[in-house]
Protein backbone atom coordinates (compact mmCIF):
# COMPACT_ATOMS: atom_id res chain seq x y z
CA UNK A 1 0.00 0.00 0.00
CA UNK A 2 1.41 3.34 -1.03
CA UNK A 3 1.79 6.35 1.22
CA UNK A 4 -0.80 8.18 -0.88
CA UNK A 5 -3.42 5.47 -0.40
CA UNK A 6 -2.74 5.30 3.36
CA UNK A 7 -3.19 9.05 3.61
CA UNK A 8 -6.46 8.81 1.66
CA UNK A 9 -7.74 6.10 4.00
CA UNK A 10 -6.87 8.17 7.08
CA UNK A 11 -8.63 11.18 5.54
CA UNK A 12 -11.71 9.07 4.79
CA UNK A 13 -11.78 7.78 8.34
CA UNK A 14 -11.62 11.31 9.72
CA UNK A 15 -14.42 12.42 7.41
CA UNK A 16 -16.51 9.43 8.51
CA UNK A 17 -16.00 10.29 12.18
CA UNK A 18 -16.98 13.89 11.54
CA UNK A 19 -20.09 12.72 9.67
CA UNK A 20 -21.10 10.33 12.46
CA UNK A 21 -20.66 13.03 15.07
CA UNK A 22 -22.73 15.44 13.00
CA UNK A 23 -25.48 12.85 12.55
CA UNK A 24 -25.47 12.09 16.27
CA UNK A 25 -25.76 15.77 17.07
CA UNK A 26 -28.58 16.20 14.57
CA UNK A 27 -30.48 13.22 16.00
CA UNK A 28 -30.04 14.59 19.50
CA UNK A 29 -31.37 18.00 18.47
CA UNK A 30 -34.30 16.34 16.68
CA UNK A 31 -35.32 14.76 19.98
CA UNK A 32 -37.11 17.98 20.84
CA UNK A 33 -39.45 17.78 17.86
CA UNK A 34 -41.00 20.63 15.91
CA UNK A 35 -44.27 20.65 17.90
CA UNK A 36 -42.49 20.91 21.24
CA UNK A 37 -39.97 23.41 19.95
CA UNK A 38 -42.81 25.61 18.69
CA UNK A 39 -44.75 25.13 21.91
CA UNK A 40 -41.70 26.10 23.96
CA UNK A 41 -41.15 29.28 21.92
CA UNK A 42 -44.85 30.18 22.11
CA UNK A 43 -44.83 29.79 25.89
CA UNK A 44 -41.67 31.86 26.23
CA UNK A 45 -43.09 34.64 24.03
CA UNK A 46 -46.46 34.51 25.81
CA UNK A 47 -44.84 34.74 29.24
CA UNK A 48 -42.63 37.64 28.11
CA UNK A 49 -45.71 39.49 26.87
CA UNK A 50 -47.72 38.76 30.02
CA UNK A 51 -44.97 40.02 32.32
CA UNK A 52 -44.30 43.09 30.16
CA UNK A 53 -47.98 44.15 30.16
CA UNK A 54 -48.30 43.55 33.91
CA UNK A 55 -45.15 45.50 34.73
CA UNK A 56 -46.20 48.35 32.44
CA UNK A 57 -49.44 48.60 34.42
CA UNK A 58 -47.39 48.46 37.65
CA UNK A 59 -49.29 45.39 38.90
CA UNK A 60 -47.91 42.55 41.03
CA UNK A 61 -47.96 38.95 39.88
CA UNK A 62 -51.33 37.41 40.71
CA UNK A 63 -50.68 34.39 42.89
CA UNK A 64 -51.91 33.06 46.20
CA UNK A 65 -49.83 31.56 48.95
CA UNK A 66 -49.54 27.80 49.43
CA UNK A 67 -51.69 25.83 50.18
CA UNK A 68 -54.39 28.04 48.63
CA UNK A 69 -52.52 28.58 45.36
CA UNK A 70 -55.24 26.93 43.32
CA UNK A 71 -57.55 28.40 40.68
CA UNK A 72 -60.60 27.49 42.76
CA UNK A 73 -59.44 29.86 45.51
CA UNK A 74 -58.92 32.90 43.26
CA UNK A 75 -60.99 35.86 44.43
CA UNK A 76 -62.90 38.11 42.06
CA UNK A 77 -60.94 41.17 43.04
CA UNK A 78 -59.22 43.07 45.81
CA UNK A 79 -60.39 42.63 49.39
CA UNK A 80 -63.08 45.18 50.15
CA UNK A 81 -63.26 47.13 53.44
CA UNK A 82 -64.96 45.33 56.33
CA UNK A 83 -64.88 42.06 54.40
CA UNK A 84 -63.92 40.08 57.48
CA UNK A 85 -66.71 41.70 59.48
CA UNK A 86 -69.18 40.69 56.79
CA UNK A 87 -67.86 37.13 56.81
CA UNK A 88 -68.04 37.03 60.60
CA UNK A 89 -71.67 38.08 60.48
CA UNK A 90 -72.42 35.43 57.86
CA UNK A 91 -70.76 32.79 60.05
CA UNK A 92 -72.92 33.77 63.02
CA UNK A 93 -76.09 33.67 60.94
CA UNK A 94 -75.26 30.29 59.46
CA UNK A 95 -74.48 28.81 62.86
CA UNK A 96 -77.86 29.97 64.13
CA UNK A 97 -79.41 27.65 61.55
CA UNK A 98 -77.64 24.72 63.17
CA UNK A 99 -80.32 24.28 65.83
CA UNK A 100 -80.66 20.52 65.65
CA UNK A 101 -77.36 18.80 66.24
CA UNK A 102 -78.93 15.40 65.77
CA UNK A 103 -79.86 16.04 62.16
CA UNK A 104 -77.35 18.79 61.44
CA UNK A 105 -77.49 21.54 58.83
CA UNK A 106 -77.84 21.14 55.10
CA UNK A 107 -74.55 20.21 53.43
CA UNK A 108 -74.41 23.45 51.42
CA UNK A 109 -74.85 25.56 54.57
CA UNK A 110 -72.13 23.59 56.35
CA UNK A 111 -69.77 23.96 53.37
CA UNK A 112 -70.43 27.71 53.25
CA UNK A 113 -69.61 27.96 56.94
CA UNK A 114 -66.36 26.02 56.47
CA UNK A 115 -65.32 28.35 53.67
CA UNK A 116 -66.13 31.42 55.71
CA UNK A 117 -63.88 30.18 58.51
CA UNK A 118 -61.12 29.63 55.94
CA UNK A 119 -61.49 33.25 54.79
CA UNK A 120 -61.20 34.31 58.44
CA UNK A 121 -57.99 32.20 58.72
CA UNK A 122 -59.62 30.13 61.47
CA UNK A 123 -58.58 26.83 59.98
CA UNK A 124 -59.28 24.63 63.01
CA UNK A 125 -62.92 25.74 62.99
CA UNK A 126 -63.01 25.28 59.22
CA UNK A 127 -61.86 21.67 59.60
CA UNK A 128 -64.70 21.01 62.05
CA UNK A 129 -67.21 22.31 59.52
CA UNK A 130 -65.68 20.33 56.66
CA UNK A 131 -66.22 17.20 58.76
CA UNK A 132 -69.82 18.25 59.38
CA UNK A 133 -70.26 18.83 55.65
CA UNK A 134 -68.92 15.35 54.88
CA UNK A 135 -71.45 13.76 57.24
CA UNK A 136 -74.32 15.87 55.89
CA UNK A 137 -73.45 15.28 52.24
CA UNK A 138 -75.07 11.87 51.99
CA UNK A 139 -75.69 12.33 48.26
CA UNK A 140 -72.00 12.95 47.59
CA UNK A 141 -72.58 16.25 45.77
CA UNK A 142 -69.62 17.99 47.41
CA UNK A 143 -67.17 15.11 47.77
CA UNK A 144 -64.54 16.74 45.55
CA UNK A 145 -64.82 20.15 47.25
CA UNK A 146 -64.69 18.67 50.75
CA UNK A 147 -61.59 16.61 49.98
CA UNK A 148 -59.70 19.42 48.23
CA UNK A 149 -60.59 22.27 50.58
CA UNK A 150 -60.31 20.11 53.69
CA UNK A 151 -56.78 19.10 52.68
CA UNK A 152 -55.80 22.74 52.12
CA UNK A 153 -57.29 23.77 55.48
CA UNK A 154 -55.45 20.96 57.29
CA UNK A 155 -52.17 22.11 55.74
CA UNK A 156 -52.86 25.73 56.67
CA UNK A 157 -53.67 24.67 60.24
CA UNK A 158 -50.36 22.72 60.44
CA UNK A 159 -52.42 19.66 61.31
CA UNK A 160 -49.92 17.01 60.24
CA UNK A 161 -52.10 14.09 61.33
CA UNK A 162 -55.17 15.47 59.55
CA UNK A 163 -53.10 16.22 56.45
CA UNK A 164 -51.58 12.73 56.39
CA UNK A 165 -55.03 11.16 56.77
CA UNK A 166 -56.44 13.16 53.88
CA UNK A 167 -53.44 12.48 51.63
CA UNK A 168 -53.84 8.76 52.38
CA UNK A 169 -57.42 9.08 51.17
CA UNK A 170 -56.16 10.83 48.03
CA UNK A 171 -53.67 8.04 47.35
CA UNK A 172 -56.41 5.48 47.88
CA UNK A 173 -58.95 7.14 45.61
CA UNK A 174 -59.98 5.57 42.32
CA UNK A 175 -60.71 8.85 40.52
CA UNK A 176 -57.49 10.86 40.75
CA UNK A 177 -58.15 12.49 37.38
CA UNK A 178 -61.46 13.90 38.67
CA UNK A 179 -59.73 15.13 41.84
CA UNK A 180 -56.82 16.78 40.05
CA UNK A 181 -56.53 19.88 42.26
CA UNK A 182 -56.53 17.73 45.37
CA UNK A 183 -53.88 15.46 43.83
CA UNK A 184 -51.73 18.47 42.85
CA UNK A 185 -51.98 19.78 46.41
CA UNK A 186 -51.00 16.37 47.78
CA UNK A 187 -47.99 16.34 45.44
CA UNK A 188 -46.89 19.72 46.80
CA UNK A 189 -47.13 18.61 50.42
CA UNK A 190 -45.24 15.39 49.72
CA UNK A 191 -42.50 17.30 47.88
CA UNK A 192 -42.20 19.96 50.58
CA UNK A 193 -41.82 17.21 53.19
CA UNK A 194 -39.46 15.21 50.92
CA UNK A 195 -41.60 12.10 51.34
CA UNK A 196 -40.02 9.89 48.68
CA UNK A 197 -42.31 6.93 49.33
CA UNK A 198 -45.43 9.08 49.17
CA UNK A 199 -44.20 10.79 45.99
CA UNK A 200 -43.53 7.42 44.34
CA UNK A 201 -47.04 6.23 45.22
CA UNK A 202 -48.55 9.42 43.82
CA UNK A 203 -46.45 9.13 40.64
CA UNK A 204 -47.76 5.60 40.11
CA UNK A 205 -51.33 6.73 40.77
CA UNK A 206 -51.19 9.66 38.36
CA UNK A 207 -49.36 7.69 35.67
CA UNK A 208 -52.27 5.25 35.56
CA UNK A 209 -54.59 8.04 34.32
CA UNK A 210 -51.96 10.05 32.45
CA UNK A 211 -54.15 10.85 29.44
CA UNK A 212 -56.91 12.31 31.64
CA UNK A 213 -55.02 14.62 33.99
CA UNK A 214 -55.23 18.41 33.92
CA UNK A 215 -52.29 20.63 32.90
CA UNK A 216 -51.80 21.73 36.51
CA UNK A 217 -51.55 18.18 37.77
CA UNK A 218 -49.21 17.35 34.86
CA UNK A 219 -46.98 20.24 35.97
CA UNK A 220 -46.65 18.85 39.50
CA UNK A 221 -46.32 15.33 38.13
CA UNK A 222 -43.33 16.53 36.08
CA UNK A 223 -41.79 18.24 39.11
CA UNK A 224 -42.16 15.10 41.18
CA UNK A 225 -40.53 12.99 38.45
CA UNK A 226 -37.64 15.47 38.25
CA UNK A 227 -37.19 15.35 42.03
CA UNK A 228 -37.03 11.55 41.88
CA UNK A 229 -34.38 11.96 39.11
CA UNK A 230 -36.59 10.33 36.49
CA UNK A 231 -35.46 12.98 34.06
CA UNK A 232 -36.57 11.43 30.77
CA UNK A 233 -40.08 10.90 32.18
CA UNK A 234 -40.17 14.45 33.52
CA UNK A 235 -39.08 15.79 30.13
CA UNK A 236 -41.87 13.85 28.44
CA UNK A 237 -44.46 15.42 30.74
CA UNK A 238 -43.06 18.94 30.26
CA UNK A 239 -42.92 18.43 26.50
CA UNK A 240 -46.57 17.41 26.40
CA UNK A 241 -47.43 20.40 28.54
CA UNK A 242 -45.86 23.00 26.24
CA UNK A 243 -46.80 21.43 22.91
CA UNK A 244 -50.50 21.42 23.81
CA UNK A 245 -50.56 24.85 25.46
CA UNK A 246 -50.71 27.00 22.35
CA UNK A 247 -49.03 29.76 24.35
CA UNK A 248 -51.81 29.77 26.98
CA UNK A 249 -51.00 29.79 30.70
CA UNK A 250 -53.10 26.65 31.40
CA UNK A 251 -53.89 28.03 34.84
CA UNK A 252 -50.23 28.12 35.89
CA UNK A 253 -48.67 31.18 37.49
CA UNK A 254 -45.87 33.16 35.88
CA UNK A 255 -43.37 31.58 38.27
CA UNK A 256 -44.56 28.06 37.45
CA UNK A 257 -44.38 28.69 33.70
CA UNK A 258 -40.87 30.11 34.10
CA UNK A 259 -39.89 26.95 35.99
CA UNK A 260 -40.98 24.85 33.00
CA UNK A 261 -38.99 27.02 30.58
CA UNK A 262 -35.83 26.63 32.70
CA UNK A 263 -36.34 22.97 33.61
CA UNK A 264 -36.61 21.74 30.03
CA UNK A 265 -33.09 22.76 28.88
CA UNK A 266 -31.67 21.78 32.27
CA UNK A 267 -33.15 18.29 31.95
CA UNK A 268 -32.03 17.95 28.33
CA UNK A 269 -28.50 18.79 29.47
CA UNK A 270 -28.63 16.31 32.37
CA UNK A 271 -29.85 13.55 30.04
CA UNK A 272 -26.98 14.15 27.61
CA UNK A 273 -28.84 16.08 24.90
CA UNK A 274 -26.35 18.94 24.95
CA UNK A 275 -27.22 20.35 21.54
CA UNK A 276 -30.94 20.56 22.39
CA UNK A 277 -30.12 22.13 25.74
CA UNK A 278 -27.90 24.71 24.03
CA UNK A 279 -30.68 25.59 21.58
CA UNK A 280 -33.20 26.20 24.37
CA UNK A 281 -30.68 28.10 26.50
CA UNK A 282 -30.10 30.45 23.57
CA UNK A 283 -33.82 31.10 23.38
CA UNK A 284 -33.89 31.79 27.12
CA UNK A 285 -31.00 34.22 26.72
CA UNK A 286 -33.15 36.28 24.34
CA UNK A 287 -36.03 36.54 26.84
CA UNK A 288 -37.23 39.94 27.97
CA UNK A 289 -37.21 38.69 31.56
CA UNK A 290 -33.88 39.43 33.14
CA UNK A 291 -33.72 36.29 35.29
CA UNK A 292 -34.50 33.94 32.41
CA UNK A 293 -32.02 35.75 30.16
CA UNK A 294 -29.38 35.54 32.88
CA UNK A 295 -29.82 31.78 33.23
CA UNK A 296 -29.75 31.26 29.46
CA UNK A 297 -26.53 33.26 29.09
CA UNK A 298 -24.90 31.60 32.10
CA UNK A 299 -25.65 28.05 30.97
CA UNK A 300 -24.69 28.73 27.35
CA UNK A 301 -21.37 30.12 28.55
CA UNK A 302 -20.89 27.02 30.69
CA UNK A 303 -21.44 24.78 27.67
CA UNK A 304 -18.94 26.86 25.68
CA UNK A 305 -16.39 26.52 28.48
CA UNK A 306 -16.85 22.74 28.59
CA UNK A 307 -16.39 22.59 24.81
CA UNK A 308 -13.12 24.56 24.97
CA UNK A 309 -14.58 27.72 23.42
CA UNK A 310 -12.99 29.92 26.06
CA UNK A 311 -13.27 33.26 24.30
CA UNK A 312 -16.98 32.78 23.64
CA UNK A 313 -17.50 31.54 27.21
CA UNK A 314 -15.71 34.62 28.54
CA UNK A 315 -18.16 36.87 26.68
CA UNK A 316 -21.18 34.94 27.96
CA UNK A 317 -20.04 35.03 31.58
CA UNK A 318 -19.24 38.74 31.22
CA UNK A 319 -22.87 39.42 30.21
CA UNK A 320 -24.08 37.83 33.42
CA UNK A 321 -21.35 39.40 35.54
CA UNK A 322 -22.14 42.91 34.30
CA UNK A 323 -25.93 42.47 34.30
CA UNK A 324 -28.64 43.08 36.89
CA UNK A 325 -27.85 41.36 40.18
CA UNK A 326 -30.20 38.66 41.50
CA UNK A 327 -27.95 37.06 44.08
CA UNK A 328 -24.71 35.09 44.01
CA UNK A 329 -24.94 33.98 40.37
CA UNK A 330 -23.26 37.18 39.23
CA UNK A 331 -20.30 36.59 41.54
CA UNK A 332 -19.98 33.06 40.17
CA UNK A 333 -20.18 34.38 36.60
CA UNK A 334 -17.44 36.94 37.28
CA UNK A 335 -15.16 34.20 38.58
CA UNK A 336 -15.95 32.00 35.58
CA UNK A 337 -15.28 34.91 33.22
CA UNK A 338 -11.81 35.33 34.72
CA UNK A 339 -11.20 31.58 34.50
CA UNK A 340 -12.20 31.49 30.82
CA UNK A 341 -9.93 34.45 30.11
CA UNK A 342 -7.01 32.69 31.78
CA UNK A 343 -7.64 29.42 29.92
CA UNK A 344 -7.76 31.29 26.61
CA UNK A 345 -4.48 33.03 27.48
CA UNK A 346 -2.79 29.73 28.34
CA UNK A 347 -3.97 28.13 25.12
CA UNK A 348 -2.93 31.06 22.92
CA UNK A 349 0.52 31.19 24.50
CA UNK A 350 0.97 27.46 24.06
CA UNK A 351 -0.07 27.30 20.41
CA UNK A 352 3.49 27.86 19.09
CA UNK A 353 4.52 24.75 21.04
CA UNK A 354 1.86 22.46 19.56
CA UNK A 355 -0.66 22.49 22.42
CA UNK A 356 -3.56 22.93 19.98
CA UNK A 357 -3.67 19.16 19.52
CA UNK A 358 -4.29 18.76 23.25
CA UNK A 359 -7.34 21.02 23.17
CA UNK A 360 -8.76 19.18 20.17
CA UNK A 361 -8.95 15.86 22.00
Amino acid sequence: MTMTSEKAIRTARRLLCVLLLALAGAAMAAGLGDARRDGYLQWLHSLDQTVAVREKADLPEQRLLYPFAMPSWNSDGAVTPYRHLAIGKAVAELEELWTDREHGPASLIALSNARNYVHLSEYDSALVWYEITARADTAGRFTTEIAREGLAAAMAASDSLGTARRITNTLGSTDVAARSQEAALAYRWLLVNRDARGVDLMIKKVAAVDTLITPRLRFWHARALAWRERREDSLEQLGRLVENAGGLSLGLSETERAWVLVAMPDLYYLTGSTSTARELYRHLASSGQAELAMWGNYQTAGLDLAAGRYRRAQGGFAKVCDGHRFGTWQDQACAMRDLARELERIRSEGEPYGTAAFYQR
